[in-house]
């Protein structure tokens, strides 16, 4: 690997700088996801101010929600590092499969925002950003998924 031989803050920012663009929006959203969960285990409450999060508070507490969000971004995060710092180890060769679990457990998270944002009677400008990032991430699950098949026949030829 080409970071290997570099101090670990050192191969962190360059596996992190060399892998961004290819993973741009991925970054993004557990970047909004962390985000959006953090706001919701703040002081203020969220679910209590608009008959939109109605159908998510039926489910779940607010806080539960966001720490729901914040886990999925970070072990998003988490699998976005790995995937360009470490990907020549054991580990690494799993990060495609992680980063396409990661999705699909964000697209879950946009899918109940959008779907209760819908079913309220409430109107919003939710409507218009959080399908948006649950097909964003549709689209970053066939990313992942055509890296992890890469990886699994790249793993598959070098068996004798």
């Amino acid at each position: 690997m080409p970071y290997r031989n570099h101090p670990l803050p050192v191969r962190l920012y360059l596996g992190i700088h060399d892998h961004f663009p290819a993973r741009r929006s991925e970054w993004v959203l557990a970047g909004i996801m962390i985000a959006w969960g953090w706001l919701l285990i703040g002081p203020s409450p969220v679910f209590a101010q608009s008959n939109a999060w109605s159908q998510m508070a039926a489910m779940m507490s607010e806080s539960s929600w966001g720490w729901f969000g914040i886990g999925i971004g970070a072990f998003r995060l988490l699998a976005l590092i790995i995937n360009g710092t470490f990907a020549g180890t054991w580990y690494g060769r799993w990060s495609p499969h992680v980063r396409a679990l990661a999705s699909f457990l964000t697209c879950f998270l946009w899918f109940q925002i959008s779907f209760g944002l819908w079913v309220s009677d409430a109107a919003t400008t939710g409507l218009a950003v959080y399908p948006g990032l649950l097909v964003l991430d549709a689209m970053n699950i066939v990313a992942a998924t055509k890296d992890a098949a890469g990886m699994d026949k790249a793993v598959a030829d070098d068996r004798p």
